[in-house]
C-alpha cells in the first residue's frame, strides 16, 4: 500500500489580484494546498483560526504592510516558517525579518519553481529545527573578559576600535584579513568576531562560512560600508547574528557584542548540562 504524502498548507498574502490569482493555481499544480488572502488584515483573521505550514507575504500592501504582518504572526506563531515577498527590496529589513526568524526573503518577480523550493525547504527546515528554552540570560561579571577578535583591511579603523573595546574590558585581538583571522582563530579562544564584508582576497562572507564550519560557537557581526540585501540575507543563512553598517555606532555596537556574549555563554551552559546528564544517564552510582 502505498503511502500518501499530506500535502503542504500554504497562506499566499498579496494586494494584487492578478499575482494572486495565477500564483494560487500555479502553486497548487506543483502540490500545495492553497489559501489566499488579499490584504494583511485578512491574512491575520485567517491565521487566527486556521493552521498553516507555510505563509507567503508580499511586503509593499496598502493597509497593514508584510513586515507588521510577519511581526504579529512571529508573536503568536513563533514556529510558522514566513516567506516575503518584495519588489522594493530594503537592506534594513531583509536582515532584521531574516535574524528574527523570517524563513526566505526573495525578490518579485519569482519564477513559481523556485518559489516551490523554497517553500519545501521551509517547511523542512521549521520541523527539524529543535525548540530552544526560554531561560533569561544570565548577567557578566565585570571581571569577566570578552574575547574580541576585529576583522578588516583598513589598519586605522582597526587601532580605533580596538582601542575602545578595551576600554570596555574586552580582550581584542585584530586581523587585517580573511585569511590572518581563520589563522588567528586556530590559536586564540574568541567569542564574538566583528568582521568586514568588503575586503581583497577572501571576503567577508566566504570568512563567515568558514567560520560556521570550523567554529560554530563562536559569534559574527558583520560590517559594511556597502551594505545591500543581497548580503545581508546571505549572512543570516551563513550564520551572522548581525549586520551593522559602517561606521558603527560605538555604544550600540558594545552592547551587541556583550549580548552575542551572553547568548553564546548561555549556549556553552547548556551544553555542559546535557554532557553531564548524559554522563549520569551512562554512569549511574
Amino acid at each position: 500500500m502505498v503511502k500518501s504524502v499530506k500535502k503542504i498548507r500554504l497562506l499566499l498574502v498579496d494586494d494584487e489580484e492578478e499575482f494572486l490569482t495565477a500564483s494560487s493555481q500555479a502553486l497548487g499544480r506543483r502540490g500545495f494546498d492553497v489559501e489566499i488572502a488579499p490584504n494583511g488584515v485578512t491574512a491575520l483573521e485567517i491565521v487566527g483560526k486556521s493552521k498553516f505550514d507555510v505563509v507567503v507575504l508580499d511586503v509593499k500592501m496598502p493597509d497593514i504592510d508584510g513586515i507588521e504582518v510577519f511581526k504579529q504572526i512571529r508573536e503568536t506563531l513563533p514556529d510558522l516558517p514566513v516567506i516575503l515577498l518584495t519588489g522594493h527590496s530594503s537592506i534594513d529589513d531583509a536582515f532584521q525579518t531574516s535574524k528574527n526568524g523570517v524563513a526566505d526573503y526573495l525578490p518579485k518577480p519569482i519564477d513559481m519553481d523556485q518559489l516551490a523550493a523554497r517553500l519545501h525547504e521551509a517547511v523542512g527546515k521549521a520541523r527539524r529545527r529543535v525548540e530552544t528554552d526560554g531561560e533569561g540570560l544570565r548577567p557578566i561579571d565585570p571581571a569577566e573578559l570578552i574575547r574580541v577578535m576585529l576583522v578588516d583591511d583598513e589598519v586605522d579603523f582597526l587601532g580605533s576600535l580596538k582601542k575602545v573595546f578595551q576600554r570596555r574590558n574586552m580582550e581584542v585581538t585584530t586581523a587585517e584579513s580573511g585569511e590572518e583571522a581563520l589563522v588567528l582563530l586556530k590559536e586564540s579562544l574568541v567569542d564574538v568576531v566583528v568582521l568586514d564584508v568588503k575586503m581583497p582576497g577572501m571576503d567577508g562572507l566566504e570568512v563567515l562560512r568558514r567560520i560556521k564550519r570550523d567554529f560554530p560557537s563562536v559569534e559574527v557581526i558583520l560590517l559594511t560600508g556597502h551594505p545591500s540585501v543581497e548580503a545581508a540575507v546571505q549572512g543570516v543563512k551563513l550564520g551572522a547574528s548581525e549586520y551593522v553598517k559602517k561606521p558603527p555606532e560605538v555604544e550600540e555596537l558594545v552592547a551587541t557584542i556583550r549580548r552575542l556574549y551572553q547568548n553564546r555563554q548561555k549556549a556553552i551552559d547548556e551544553q555542559q548540562k546535557k554532557l553531564i546528564e548524559e554522563i549520569r544517564r551512562r554512569y549511574p552510582e
